[in-house]
């Protein structure tokens, strides 16, 4: 438990001084090197990237104008994915509604419900692949270079916290 502990406050620490640029954000407008968006998708869905592309997005070093393209694209991800997640909070209100319920419930009873929200789950996992390719081709070779090499090390500094920590899963040390 302690072991999770630790792992816990590192990340937390590792996360509050990558955050850190956002206080300024507020007051300065975007940081330089790349943009930032909020951490998470529209109400509690899937973040309109993958979370190691956003971090990794901002070491590309954009243009102004290469930014102004990237809004574009996730604009036009956001018009997309807006009635999907509306879609999916309804389901899992219906079967959070089921499950809470004082009648008797059986699996088969959440069974289309679940298949809708894995159909949705796909088209929203569809797009974030699709806008993720279009912010792709906004980028030059070199500035895909840059963001490759940040995850490198994103990725690195993920391995050395396992390493002292263990897995984010692993049974708590004796």
């Amino acid at each position: 438990m302690l072991k999770n502990l630790y792992a816990i406050l590192i990340a937390a620490a590792i996360l509050g001084t990558s955050l850190c640029p956002g206080k300024v954000l507020a007051q300065e407008g975007p940081p330089p090197g790349g943009m930032m968006g909020p951490p998470g998708g529209m109400m509690g869905g899937p973040p309109p990237l993958p979370p190691p592309l956003m971090m990794a997005l901002r070491a590309a070093n954009l243009t102004d104008d290469q930014k102004k393209q990237v809004h574009t694209v996730m604009d036009s991800n956001r018009a997309t994915t807006a009635p999907l997640m509306s879609q999916m909070h309804s389901i899992r209100e219906q079967i959070a509604d089921k499950l809470l319920s004082s009648g008797s419930v059986s699996a088969s009873d959440l069974t289309p419900l679940l298949t809708q929200q894995e159909q949705i789950q796909q088209q929203l996992d569809t797009q974030m692949v699709s806008t993720a390719i279009q912010i792709r081709g906004v980028m030059t070779a070199d500035q895909l270079s840059k963001v490759s090499a940040a995850n490198d090390k994103l990725k690195a500094i993920h391995s050395q916290i396992e390493s002292i920590l263990g897995p984010p899963d692993a049974p708590p040390a004796p």
